[in-house]
Protein backbone atom coordinates (compact mmCIF):
# COMPACT_ATOMS: atom_id res chain seq x y z
CA UNK A 1 0.00 0.00 0.00
CA UNK A 2 2.88 2.37 0.69
CA UNK A 3 4.08 1.93 -2.91
CA UNK A 4 0.56 2.55 -4.24
CA UNK A 5 0.13 5.68 -2.10
CA UNK A 6 3.47 7.05 -3.29
CA UNK A 7 2.54 6.38 -6.92
CA UNK A 8 -0.85 8.05 -6.48
CA UNK A 9 0.85 11.12 -4.99
CA UNK A 10 3.43 11.16 -7.79
CA UNK A 11 0.83 11.11 -10.58
CA UNK A 12 -1.49 13.91 -9.58
CA UNK A 13 -2.97 14.59 -13.03
CA UNK A 14 -6.22 12.95 -11.90
CA UNK A 15 -5.89 14.46 -8.41
CA UNK A 16 -7.11 11.24 -6.78
CA UNK A 17 -6.38 10.11 -3.27
CA UNK A 18 -6.06 6.39 -2.58
CA UNK A 19 -9.58 6.19 -1.04
CA UNK A 20 -11.02 8.05 -4.04
CA UNK A 21 -9.23 5.70 -6.42
CA UNK A 22 -10.51 2.71 -4.46
CA UNK A 23 -14.06 4.09 -4.78
CA UNK A 24 -13.62 4.35 -8.55
CA UNK A 25 -12.22 0.81 -8.67
CA UNK A 26 -15.19 -0.58 -6.74
CA UNK A 27 -17.72 1.24 -8.90
CA UNK A 28 -15.91 0.14 -12.07
CA UNK A 29 -16.44 -3.48 -11.00
CA UNK A 30 -19.96 -3.39 -9.54
CA UNK A 31 -21.59 -0.73 -11.71
CA UNK A 32 -24.37 0.99 -9.79
CA UNK A 33 -23.93 0.91 -6.02
CA UNK A 34 -25.57 2.48 -3.01
CA UNK A 35 -23.70 4.77 -0.67
CA UNK A 36 -24.02 2.14 2.08
CA UNK A 37 -22.51 -0.58 -0.12
CA UNK A 38 -19.63 1.69 -1.15
CA UNK A 39 -18.98 2.68 2.49
CA UNK A 40 -18.89 -0.99 3.47
CA UNK A 41 -16.45 -1.89 0.66
CA UNK A 42 -14.19 1.01 1.61
CA UNK A 43 -14.40 0.34 5.34
CA UNK A 44 -15.70 3.86 5.97
CA UNK A 45 -18.60 5.22 7.96
CA UNK A 46 -21.55 6.43 5.88
CA UNK A 47 -20.78 10.10 6.67
CA UNK A 48 -17.12 9.66 5.62
CA UNK A 49 -18.17 7.85 2.43
CA UNK A 50 -20.72 10.59 1.76
CA UNK A 51 -18.00 13.27 1.99
CA UNK A 52 -15.74 11.26 -0.33
CA UNK A 53 -18.59 10.80 -2.84
CA UNK A 54 -19.57 14.47 -2.66
CA UNK A 55 -16.05 15.47 -3.69
CA UNK A 56 -16.10 13.03 -6.61
CA UNK A 57 -19.56 14.23 -7.70
CA UNK A 58 -18.43 17.89 -7.60
CA UNK A 59 -15.49 16.99 -9.85
CA UNK A 60 -17.78 15.21 -12.30
CA UNK A 61 -16.33 11.75 -11.67
CA UNK A 62 -19.45 10.22 -10.13
CA UNK A 63 -23.14 10.57 -10.80
CA UNK A 64 -25.56 10.34 -7.90
CA UNK A 65 -29.23 9.68 -8.63
CA UNK A 66 -32.27 8.45 -6.72
CA UNK A 67 -33.01 4.74 -7.05
CA UNK A 68 -36.14 3.90 -8.99
CA UNK A 69 -38.95 3.14 -6.55
CA UNK A 70 -37.16 4.54 -3.47
CA UNK A 71 -36.16 8.19 -3.78
CA UNK A 72 -34.45 8.04 -0.36
CA UNK A 73 -31.90 5.52 -1.69
CA UNK A 74 -29.13 6.98 -3.85
CA UNK A 75 -27.38 5.07 -6.64
CA UNK A 76 -23.78 5.92 -7.54
CA UNK A 77 -22.26 5.44 -10.97
CA UNK A 78 -19.05 6.47 -12.70
CA UNK A 79 -19.42 9.23 -15.27
CA UNK A 80 -17.52 9.22 -18.56
CA UNK A 81 -14.99 11.52 -16.89
CA UNK A 82 -14.84 9.14 -13.89
CA UNK A 83 -14.08 6.19 -16.16
CA UNK A 84 -11.30 8.18 -17.83
CA UNK A 85 -9.77 9.16 -14.47
CA UNK A 86 -9.99 5.54 -13.26
CA UNK A 87 -8.33 4.17 -16.41
CA UNK A 88 -5.56 6.80 -16.33
CA UNK A 89 -4.77 6.12 -12.66
CA UNK A 90 -4.86 2.36 -13.26
CA UNK A 91 -2.52 2.62 -16.28
CA UNK A 92 -0.07 4.73 -14.26
CA UNK A 93 -0.14 2.24 -11.38
CA UNK A 94 0.29 -0.77 -13.68
CA UNK A 95 3.22 0.89 -15.48
CA UNK A 96 4.94 1.70 -12.18
CA UNK A 97 4.49 -1.86 -10.93
CA UNK A 98 5.71 -3.29 -14.25
CA UNK A 99 8.89 -1.21 -13.98
CA UNK A 100 9.50 -2.70 -10.54
CA UNK A 101 8.87 -6.27 -11.70
CA UNK A 102 11.09 -5.79 -14.78
CA UNK A 103 14.05 -5.60 -12.40
CA UNK A 104 13.39 -9.16 -11.14
CA UNK A 105 14.96 -12.29 -12.58
CA UNK A 106 12.79 -15.06 -14.05
CA UNK A 107 13.43 -17.10 -10.91
CA UNK A 108 12.32 -14.23 -8.66
CA UNK A 109 9.21 -13.64 -10.79
CA UNK A 110 8.31 -17.33 -10.52
CA UNK A 111 8.72 -17.13 -6.74
CA UNK A 112 6.52 -14.02 -6.54
CA UNK A 113 3.89 -15.71 -8.70
CA UNK A 114 3.91 -18.80 -6.51
CA UNK A 115 3.67 -16.69 -3.33
CA UNK A 116 0.71 -14.74 -4.75
CA UNK A 117 -1.02 -18.00 -5.60
CA UNK A 118 -0.53 -19.23 -2.03
CA UNK A 119 -1.80 -15.93 -0.58
CA UNK A 120 -4.81 -16.02 -2.88
CA UNK A 121 -5.63 -19.50 -1.59
CA UNK A 122 -5.15 -18.47 2.04
CA UNK A 123 -7.32 -15.36 1.77
CA UNK A 124 -10.12 -16.78 -0.38
CA UNK A 125 -13.20 -17.44 1.74
CA UNK A 126 -13.70 -21.18 2.25
CA UNK A 127 -16.88 -21.26 0.19
CA UNK A 128 -15.10 -19.62 -2.73
CA UNK A 129 -12.07 -21.91 -2.84
CA UNK A 130 -11.75 -24.18 -5.83
CA UNK A 131 -11.16 -27.85 -5.13
CA UNK A 132 -7.49 -28.58 -4.49
CA UNK A 133 -5.64 -30.09 -7.43
CA UNK A 134 -4.15 -33.44 -6.61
Amino acid sequence: MRFIRCQMRGHRQAQLTVPQFRALVILSHVGDASLSALAEHLGLSRPAASRLVEGLVRRGLLQRRPQAGDRRCVVLRLTRRGWAAYRAALRNMQAAMARRFDALSQRELALVSRALGILSHVFTPDGDRPAAAE
